[in-house]
């Protein structure tokens, strides 16, 4: 899809500045000057990637992801994630936080992010609440929008996920692109596990999702079902079974989402994945969910091409 910017432009410029930034005449030369609040640890530990669902870079210092953002290259609500991390945060979100404070950021979601493997084997959603209809009604109603009103957000799968080093990055960058394509608050990836029969939380996007990696998700979830045969689920304006499973999952991280759907990772018939996303203030229309659909196409595609998927024999 045409996004009427130069993104090959926009990538050079940003990925020129990552290798820049640490020069000795920094900051006195400098028209934007560096959040002045930003941590001065040394790499690998500064390390940050950043998204929009058209470009992606890093990894990167981040007060490089300032400048970028104060320079206008890319906007406040570009994706950010420390290379620790298996979760994405808007920078706007995170953007005001002193240096103890961002490092106590970056070490707590570290942590979350590690060992999701050995968690997975710990932690089930088997006894996840599901809300009750009668609690989405009104809120769906009052805060409805008319479709000729959302117009979809430009995004570049294939140039966004042609940036992955490996599987775990492209899963990543699936989750992000899908976040940006459905205009959605938050999300998550669950990684298909042959071992357990199930899917495991192993990507998550938005603030406190973290506190879903490495649950997994009982075998009788009917998402897990419609994933199996290849469907998608877009959660009507009242949210059947299969929504209201979705939705209780982003509650329990501290979201209360209108809008929720998944769409599975699918390759030889073989299940890989699920994408859910969530939307806190309306419904997803078609449109935006069949743009997930062709994201999780291009992962798919993606996979093969890079050798990262054992084709069956």
């Amino acid at each position: 899809m045409e996004t009427g910017v130069d993104k090959g432009k926009i990538l050079e410029t940003i990925m020129d500045s990552c290798g820049s930034l640490y020069s000795q005449h920094r900051m006195k030369a400098d028209t934007v000057q560096a959040h002045s609040r930003l941590p001065s640890v040394p790499p690998p530990r500064d390390s940050w990637f950043l998204t929009n669902g058209v470009i992606a870079a890093g990894p990167t210092p981040f007060d490089n992801v300032a400048r970028s953002v104060a320079e206008g290259r890319v906007s406040r609500s570009v994706f950010v994630r420390h290379s620790s991390w298996n979760v994405w945060q808007r920078y706007e979100d995170i953007e005001e936080l002193d240096t103890f404070a961002l490092g106590r950021l970056v070490d707590r979601l570290g942590r979350a992010s590690a060992g999701i493997e050995e968690r997975s084997k710990e932690f089930g959603s088997d006894t996840t609440p599901l809300p009750a209809g009668e609690e989405l009604t009104s809120s769906v109603q009052s805060q409805r929008v008319t479709r000729s009103s959302i117009r979809p957000v430009s995004v570049d799968p294939v140039g966004v996920l042609g940036q992955a080093r490996d599987m775990d990055e492209a899963l990543l960058l699936t989750l992000s692109t899908a976040v940006a394509a459905a205009s959605a608050h938050v999300g998550l990836l669950h990684r298909y596990k042959e071992d357990l029969g199930t899917a495991v939380t192993e990507c998550a996007q938005g603030a406190g999702m973290e506190r879903l990696l490495g649950v997994r998700l009982p075998m009788t979830d009917p998402t897990l079902a419609a994933a199996q045969s290849g469907n998608t689920i877009l959660g009507e304006p009242i949210l059947g079974e299969a929504g209201r499973t979705i939705a209780a999952r982003f509650n329990l991280a501290g979201s209360a989402p209108i809008g929720v759907a998944m769409v599975p990772i699918r390759l030889f018939d073989k299940l890989l994945a699920t994408l859910e996303v969530g939307q806190i203030s309306r419904a997803f229309t078609a449109r935006e969910i069949s743009r997930v659909e062709d994201v999780a196409d291009v992962l798919a595609e993606r996979l093969v091409v890079n050798g990262w998927f054992e084709l069956p024999v």
